[in-house]
């Protein structure tokens, strides 16, 4: 790695980074590290946080607030929602610190020439160390330099917003601070998108593969706007086992201001699938591999990139261990030291089901 401890590749980012740059970024390097299809980018590591909210003194002027509402915060929650305004106002008020400030813009010109891009379109995501899902901000389709560092310092700023504070005093995490790093990714122009578990999230069947997949950029499926198509998969011969084709409406796409807006889906379109049967496959088959990376099963973000052929339009956003099933208990169904044969006898015999 680089010297410097502010900005690295993602690709520089292992399974032992978490704490360097946060969950997210971590699971992105590791999955370039492992050959997958992710989108270009870099990632702003929590010192560059630590380093912003000590020498703007930030820091100290959060201490002293929360000094004098702590003990008023248990019985009245309505304080977080005035402790982030002023909180927030602070952040984005206060410069970021010279030498971090350049190598950001340093990383992202050069990200720029990698993807033959002048002012390249990128996401701003929010990477914390612990997982803590929607607590922060993510913003899509900014561009430019002055853009990028404004959704920095909002980035950092979210993670005082109302419910991410209230979130860590349930959890006695320290109200007054929490170090989050950033992913600043390439755009990814998508003609679909979803999320993908490598289990079957109703039941926890570990055999299985789902996938939700809805007409344009994520946020509309995140949103609950759609309802989206939903497909299942055999995960060993990766058949398609099921399908579910729902009317799309509404599909988020790149606004005429470099924002993100809500249009009507053509009529045409509203009721036909949003994957062919090869990109639920190839879908299936990077799962495997990302469970397989991971070691348990993963919930994925992931799009279709209009703008690439198949099968290099497939792109991975996001992995994480799935959270409902992988804290229960597997239990195999044939007992240890017994064949297969015999556990099928043994269970007609006894006149049940056979798994």
């Amino acid at each position: 790695m680089d010297t410097q401890n502010y900005v690295y590749w993602l690709r520089e980012l292992d399974k032992d980074d978490v704490f360097i740059a946060g969950r997210k970024c971590k699971g992105l390097g590791e999955m370039l590290r492992a050959g997958l299809p992710v989108p270009p980018g870099f990632a702003i590591s929590l010192k560059a946080y630590e380093k912003f909210i000590d020498e703007t003194g930030v820091g100290k002027a959060i201490s002293s607030y929360f000094e004098e509402i702590k003990d008023r915060l248990q019985d009245d929650v309505s304080l977080f929602d005035q402790a982030s305004e002023y909180i927030c106002q602070l952040i984005e008020s206060r410069p970021i610190p010279g030498d971090i400030q350049s190598y950001i813009l340093n990383y992202y010109r050069e990200l720029c020439t990698r993807c033959n891009v002048e002012n390249v379109r990128v996401a701003v995501r929010s990477s914390g160390p612990v997982s803590m899902p929607g607590q922060f901000d993510t913003f899509l389709n900014v561009q430019g330099e002055e853009e990028l560092l404004d959704r920095v310092k909002k980035v950092w700023a979210s993670s005082f917003n109302g419910r991410a504070m209230h979130y860590r005093m349930q959890r006695a995490m320290p109200v007054e601070s929490s170090p989050i790093g950033i992913a600043v990714l390439k755009m990814v122009n998508a003609r679909a998108s979803g999320v993908m578990f490598t289990l079957d999230p109703l039941n926890g069947d570990r055999s299985t593969i789902f996938i939700e997949a809805s007409w344009g950029l994520g946020e509309s499926l995140v949103s609950g706007q759609v309802t989206p198509d939903k497909f299942a998969l055999n995960k060993v011969t990766l058949s398609i086992t099921k399908r579910i084709i729902c009317n799309k409406s509404i599909e988020m796409v790149y606004g005429p201001q470099g924002d993100v807006v809500p249009v009507e889906v053509e009529p045409e379109r509203q009721n036909a699938p949003c994957l062919t049967d090869e990109e639920i496959i190839q879908l299936g088959k990077l799962g495997k591999l990302v469970e397989a990376n991971n070691k348990l099963p993963q919930d994925i973000e992931w799009a279709i990139d209009k703008d690439l052929p198949f099968p290099r339009n497939i792109i991975l956003l996001q992995t994480r261990p799935e959270t409902v099933w992988n804290k229960k208990e597997v239990k195999p169904l044939v007992k240890p030291n017994t064949s297969a044969l015999s556990h099928i006898a043994g269970t007609l015999i006894t006149g049940k089901k056979v798994r």
